[in-house]
C-alpha cells in the first residue's frame, strides 16, 4: 500500500480522486491546497506520490511543485498534476520544473491508476 496526498481544493475532484486510490488499496490523505500539502509532506508522513491541481487558493500547483523540486527530500517522488485550464505550453512548463505526468479535468478514472501504478513501480 502507497501513501498518496491529494492536492485539491474542489469537493467533487477530491471525493473522485481519493475513492479511486482507496478502491486500488492505497491511502489517501486530502490537502485543501498546496500549503496545506507543503505542511503535510514536511510533517514527515513519508508520502509515496503527490496529485495536485494547479489553481488553488493560498498555494498554486505551481508553487508547490517548484517548493518540491527545490527539497532534496522529494527529489524523486512523482507529481501528477490535474487541471482543466491550462494550455499546451503551461503543461511543457510544469514537466519542466519538475511534474511527472499531467492529466486533464475531468480525471479519466483509467489513467489515474495508470500513473499510479506506473508510480508504485518506480
Amino acid at each position: 500500500m502507497v501513501k498518496i496526498l491529494i492536492a485539491e481544493d474542489d469537493a467533487l475532484s477530491q471525493k473522485f480522486v481519493g475513492t479511486v486510490v482507496d478502491r486500488m488499496g492505497h491511502c489517501a490523505f486530502v490537502s485543501p491546497n498546496g500549503r496545506h500539502a507543503w505542511d503535510a509532506l514536511c510533517a514527515e508522513n513519508r508520502f509515496d506520490m503527490l496529485i495536485t491541481d494547479i489553481m488553488m487558493p493560498v498555494m498554486d500547483g505551481t508553487t508547490l511543485i517548484r517548493t518540491i523540486r527545490a527539497d532534496k527530500r522529494f527529489a524523486t517522488m512523482p507529481i501528477v498534476i490535474m487541471s482543466a485550464f491550462i494550455g499546451v505550453n503551461d503543461i511543457a512548463g510544469l514537466l519542466e520544473i519538475g511534474a511527472t505526468w499531467f492529466m486533464a479535468k475531468p480525471v479519466d478514472r483509467a489513467t489515474l491508476e495508470d500513473y499510479i501504478n506506473r508510480a508504485i513501480k518506480k
